[in-house]
């Protein structure tokens, strides 16, 4: 019988945290503003248990703070969370490329290529909300393919908050050029399909240099704003 979809095996407390997660990186819910456990409960119709639950592991991901008394707050990022959120994303991308520089295949080539391809298609349609998940997709499938389990999980650690980062350089700089991340996609497949290690950490630091300059800037615009 056609027409059903495979059930996802995703428990309550992970469904929760997606939706909290999802509405923190697209800005629904912004920085400073308190969570409440209540209204939260209300709108997804669940306990307060699996709310709890989230909002601890989001605090881990580093999207949310919890203050003694007053209760959850969603991030607000500093310049200096933005230095150490890319100072640290340049060192994980290096060590993937350091594993993998030698073992990607044209399998690997042609999926990063499709990526890309999907994504200037976004871009020109203007789904920019398709688009940076298609950018940050691109950056994980190279970080799976370490197959590295401490390096997979320090990169899960920081997605979430590289993505909430970039929703607010978004709507910081409404004229931001999308196309910039598919020219550094291409950089960086092209110093893969080299196997220059070298290049590859040169692109790795320009590109992750120039997008922490434009976060910094949005986090200080967002700051006197607030």
């Amino acid at each position: 019988m056609d027409g059903f979809s495979q059930i996802r095996p995703i428990s309550l407390r992970e469904q929760v945290v997606e939706q909290i997660r999802t509405a923190i990186i697209e800005g629904r819910l912004k920085p400073n503003d308190h969570i409440v456990e209540t209204s939260l409960t209300e709108q997804l119709g669940v306990s307060r248990t699996p709310v709890r639950e989230a909002l601890i592991l989001l605090e881990r991901e580093g999207l949310v703070v919890a203050a003694p008394h007053r209760g959850c707050f969603v991030r607000a990022f500093t310049v200096e969370d933005v230095d150490n959120i890319f100072s640290m994303r340049i060192a994980l991308e290096n060590f993937a490329g350091e594993r993998i520089i030698n073992e990607l295949s044209e399998i690997d080539y042609d999926h990063l290529e499709h990526l890309m391809e999907t994504q200037r298609k976004a871009i020109v349609a203007k789904d920019f909300k398709r688009v940076r998940s298609i950018d940050m997709n691109f950056h994980q499938y190279l970080i799976q393919r370490s197959e590295h389990p401490l390096l997979m999980r320090s990169w899960q650690e920081l997605v979430a908050q590289i993505a909430a980062l970039l929703y607010i350089r978004a709507d910081a700089i409404p004229t931001y050029d999308e196309f910039l991340a598919i020219k550094d996609h291409e950089a960086i497949v092209h110093a893969y399909k080299k196997r220059d290690l070298d290049d590859l950490r040169a692109q790795n630091y320009r590109i992750n240099t120039r997008v922490a300059n434009e976060c910094r800037f949005a986090v200080e615009k967002l700051d006197k704003n607030t």
